[in-house]
């Protein structure tokens, strides 16, 4: 099978201001597709870097076709008429494995156009893990890889408050 590319399939590119931990199915056909959406019928002009939580080649990544995928959207519409929409997504710019590229995870938060972080996470990924130390590259939960990200980003730009997600000011 021949797999997408932006060669073969030119079309919008979005700068990266959105980090998403997870590659799942929900997050890649509701809340990339939701981007994607946005980036074409509004100016959020913003591109999507996943973020591989887990240590597994599978599925295969998401780089391996410069981030292109199809969502299929089947159903009925409002007169009770079958319909099928297939939509090429150009949302996700690129994924990245925090297990074998912890570098590039933490550089995500020197990029000053970051705006939004979206996660999926289950229960089980949210749970406290006893062994996490700051230092681990990476933790094991996704509280602590999201904290150690944050952590950098506040470091990196010495707390500016445009730069660290803060909406008030501290007085």
């Amino acid at each position: 099978m021949k797999t997408l590319n932006r060669r073969d399939f030119p079309g919008a590119q979005y700068p990266e201001r959105i980090i998403q931990f997870g590659e799942g199915n929900f997050l890649r056909a509701f809340v990339d597709w939701q981007i994607d959406l946005l980036n074409e019928h509004t100016d959020l002009n913003s591109g999507v870097v996943v973020v591989r939580p887990i240590e597994t080649s599978f599925p295969p990544s998401l780089s391996t076709q410069d981030g292109l995928y199809t969502t299929i959207i089947r159903g009925l519409n409002e007169k009770g008429e079958a319909v099928s929409d297939a939509r090429l997504i150009r949302s996700v710019n690129r994924e990245i494995s925090v297990y074998s590229e912890y570098d590039e995870f933490l550089k995500l938060a020197h990029n000053p156009e970051m705006r939004f972080v979206f996660s999926n996470t289950t229960e089980a990924g949210i749970s406290y893990h006893a062994g996490d130390k700051f230092d681990d590259a990476p933790a094991v939960s996704y509280p602590a890889k999201l904290t150690r990200l944050l952590f950098e980003r506040f470091s990196h730009f010495n707390g500016a408050l445009d730069k660290v997600g803060s909406s008030s000011r501290v007085s």
